[in-house]
């Protein structure tokens, strides 16, 4: 192991990609020559992940009661393919049969879990399972409690009119005409699957949950299915999705309630949800893999209450602070403030801002003097009214020009300020092991005359992410910050949004995972080039949000039941700048549905309203909707597109509903890749080049097991700790990683036992997968030969006997790959 001694003197020690992560080791990157020499350590899984928490976050405003009757369809397929895998041969291919075998979740490793001789599972099934389902409705952020809004009834999704217009981000148990909702969730509002076998005898690893246990899969789809139609359409309209799963897997310190001061600042108290906790912490567990599964058909239209100096809230508001331009009667509300003519032009620019600021900017100021004398400033959005003069009509949007229902999008480009929490909450929430409490989001003083001075959000990391804790509060007066660690790894979280996205930009290839697999080009066509700094680039039509007729597309049709010629969305129409253009639409086939005027949750019962939807003329005052349709779900798939690999994109709109036997039915295809994408957590991790091995076939490589707890010992499991010149760097590594080095909270990973996994060195084509001590090796794909890697050109793989570790943290490490025309002595490069 000299090597070792002698990679620790290299340039700086231990040079890390560990911003690379298991992104690095979750997809295959095609076998790269060692041209350079590679000094990198890399957080990996190992295949004994073993318990799996599935989080819904199902948007249930009106117009999704068409796309949850689909996800119930889906049920079944998305729970057996977690709990009854196929059944494969040697070579990793099915086993010939109709239907093709599958294993049995009740099975164990004696009996190779049902699969027929000479075969085994795809992947051990999934005995300790949790379902839970958060809705999208977290009611109006502070805004009903607006001096502005006098009367409550004016508030937009006011929960006071109605309870489901803000769940609260609580687990949901609710049952279409049950009023005492699915017995089995009963009471932490959640679904286990427990069966009894011979892993859940094992009560320190796998606890009784707490809520009735389900060992019979029909029971577990039916209760699904009943929780997710149950979930209904009768929630906010405007919908809080990422902030909503945010709240119940990973604030801190959860808000009971937003309220206003006398400044008409938003203040989120200091109260915390008791009852989430409680939620969280019987539902989330320490050790599994974790999977947040969002059904959604427009994008998130969530304000941050505390931005914009804590104003946040008033783009949420009916009546907009300031403002005195009416959107027809008093009660339809206020419009907002435009933004500066620079906005529309380039959104980054510092000259983009909002005409708003002009009441309030100081006249002395240069910069104030520019705002007031922008032409979109000076411009009045309606007549002042009597003797009132310009103030609260100059600088605002007309009559029609800013309905509420379409304010959420584009932000930036129109109102010159973007009140939303930026997407990279989310993206950090599901990363990193630390996140910002309240009052980190946002530092604020108090100035002499009790106005706060809210600065603007910041994801200063202080406390320890719960999705990263090794114990969680549940109780008043518990900590919620400075939580100690769990040895869960980003690698074992997932995000998958089923959403508004056309098809025909997914290109689903049945039976083909790869193949199904989006690229970087294929992004570009779905958000844009850089849609962070407004670089909308390459974007498809489909993708654009708009409230008029986008470029390059069928345009509008006043006859009604002509729903155009587009195959991805039929066409576009006039949407009287009330509703968004469609990214895609689908037939709802036998789910035709006739719509009422009055009935919001339906599309064509309304005069003068002719979208791409619709069949035959209004009669009697009820139309027919024959189609349904999503809009562009983008700051979603703006957090997709960052996970990598942990990222899932499938589309809301069904390529069809005529066949429930084929795989494209329904969604199918989204639960295909859902499968996909956890099934490689469970199985082999493909690495990112080929590495170099010696005359023994040995990689200059070690894996170091970091132990579930600091009393556990590796002398029990038969390991030795490694040599402590690599411990000593090793544990400085995992000090700076923890952020505890300043000694402000979370869990000192360097405390946790370390030993060090030996090597099973094997050739070309050999695997060590069964061998039943505690070990690992490289292996590679030989043509002709069984695909030991699986898909992966190279891999790392755990033996059979490195299940005893479970909990632990492995980290690979892999020093000194030279390639030809290097010397030792050549500057080590970092392998992204």
């Amino acid at each position: 192991m000299n090597r070792f001694i002698k990679w620790l003197a290299v340039g700086s020690a231990m040079t890390a990609i560990a911003t690379g992560g298991a992104g690095c080791l979750s997809r295959p990157v095609g076998q790269q020559p060692p041209t350079t020499k590679v000094n990198f350590t890399s957080t990996v899984s190992q295949q004994a992940v073993d318990k799996v928490d599935l989080l819904f976050m199902i948007d249930n405003s009106a117009s999704m009661g068409d796309k949850q009757e689909i996800l119930a369809e889906a049920v079944p397929n998305l729970i057996e393919g977690l709990l009854k895998p196929i059944c494969v041969d040697p070579d990793g291919n099915p086993i010939a049969g109709s239907p093709t075998p599958t294993a049995d979740p009740g099975g164990n490793k004696d009996n190779n879990y049902g699969c027929p001789q000479g075969s085994e599972p795809e992947f051990k099934p999934v005995s300790d399972m949790h379902i839970g389902i958060v809705s999208s409705s977290l009611g109006n952020f502070g805004a009903g409690a607006s001096v502005v809004t006098p009367n409550p009834k004016d508030a937009v999704c006011d929960p006071a009119s109605n309870g489901r217009l803000n769940d609260r981000a609580h687990l949901l148990n609710l049952k279409k005409g049950d009023p005492a909702g699915v017995p089995e969730a009963k009471p932490s509002n959640f679904l286990a699957w427990y069966p009894s076998n011979k892993e859940n005898e094992d009560k320190n690893r796998h606890p009784t949950p707490p809520v009735a246990a389900i060992g019979d899969i029909a029971q577990l789809s039916t209760a699904f299915q009943d929780l997710v139609v149950g979930t209904e359409q009768n929630g906010c309209g405007l919908e809080a999705q990422l902030e909503s799963f945010y709240r119940f897997l990973i604030q801190p310190d959860p808000w009971v309630n937003i309220t206003l001061d006398k400044f008409n600042q938003a203040d989120l108290g200091t109260d915390v949800d008791v009852e989430l906790l409680q939620q969280r912490a019987d539902f989330l567990r320490p050790d599994s893999l974790v999977a947040i599964i969002m059904l959604t058909d427009e994008d998130d239209s969530s304000s941050d209450p505390l931005a914009v100096g804590g104003q946040g809230w008033a783009f949420m508001a009916r009546n907009f602070p300031g403002s005195k331009v009416l959107r027809g009667a008093e009660n339809q509300g206020t419009t907002a403030p435009r933004g500066t003519t620079a906005c529309s032009k380039d959104p980054g620019s510092p000259d983009c801002t909002s005409c708003g600021f002009q009441t309030l900017c100081n006249p002395a100021d240069a910069a104030c003097q520019k705002i007031k004398n922008d032409e979109n400033c000076k411009a009045l959005g309606s007549p002042p009214r009597g003797s009132d003069g310009p103030e609260g009509y100059a600088g605002y949007y007309g009559p029609e020009d800013d309905n509420l229902n379409v304010r959420f999008h584009r932000m930036k480009e129109r109102f010159g300020i973007d009140p939303q929490y930026p997407v990279e909450r989310y993206v950090d929430g599901l990363t990193k092991f630390k996140v910002p409490d309240r009052k980190a989001e946002h530092p604020t003083t108090v100035q002499a005359d009790g106005r706060r001075s809210i600065a603007g959000y910041t994801n200063t990391a202080k406390c320890t992410n719960p999705l990263f804790a090794a114990k969680l509060p549940r109780n008043p007066g518990d900590e919620l910050c400075n939580l100690p660690r769990s040895t869960r790894s980003p690698d074992l979280i997932f995000f998958a949004v089923v959403g508004g996205v056309p098809n025909e930009l997914l290109h689903f290839k049945p039976g083909d995972p790869e193949g199904s697999r989006i690229n970087n080009d294929d992004w570009v066509k779905i958000l844009g080039r850089d849609p962070a700094r407004f670089n909308f680039d390459g974007i498809d039509p489909h993708m654009i949000q708009s409230v008029a007729p986008r470029p390059n597309l069928e345009g509008p049709s006043a006859t009604r039941g002509d729903n155009g010629s587009d195959p991805i969305h039929g066409r576009e129409w006039d949407t009287r700048k009330s509703d968004l253009q469609y990214a895609c639409t689908f037939p709802l086939g036998d789910k035709t549905r006739t719509c009422p005027g009055s009935d919001p949750s339906c599309d064509c019962g309304r005069d003068g309203e002719n979208p791409p939807l619709c069949e035959g003329p209004i009669t009697g005052g009820n139309g027919t909707q024959v189609r349904a349709k999503a809009y562009p779900t983008v700051r979603e798939f703006r957090v997709v597109r960052a996970l990598g690999d942990q990222g899932v994109i499938a589309s809301l709109c069904p390529i069809q509903l005529t066949d429930k036997n084929a795989p494209t039915y329904g969604y199918k295809p989204a639960v295909a890749a859902i499968i996909d994408r956890l099934k490689n957590a469970l199985t082999t991790q493909c690495l990112p080049q080929k590495l170099t091995r010696d005359a023994a076939n040995e990689v200059p490589c070690r894996v170091l097991a970091q132990l579930a707890e600091p009393t556990d010992d590796c002398g029990r499991f038969g390991l030795q700790p490694p040599p402590p010149e690599v411990l000593k760097v090793f544990l400085e590594q995992q000090r700076e990683e923890s952020g505890n080095v300043g000694g402000d909270g979370g869990l000192d990973l360097s405390k946790l036992p370390v030993c060090d996994v030996p090597q099973e060195i094997v050739p070309p084509g050999g695997t060590c997968r069964d061998i039943t001590d505690i070990k690992w090796c490289y292996v590679e794909n030989v043509e002709g030969q069984k695909p030991v890697a699986g898909r992966c050109p190279q891999a790392l793989i755990f033996s059979t006997g490195t299940a005893q570790l479970v909990g632990a943290r492995f980290s690979l490490q892999c020093i000194q790959q030279f390639g030809a025309g290097q010397a030792a002595g050549d500057q080590p490069q970092q392998q992204q």
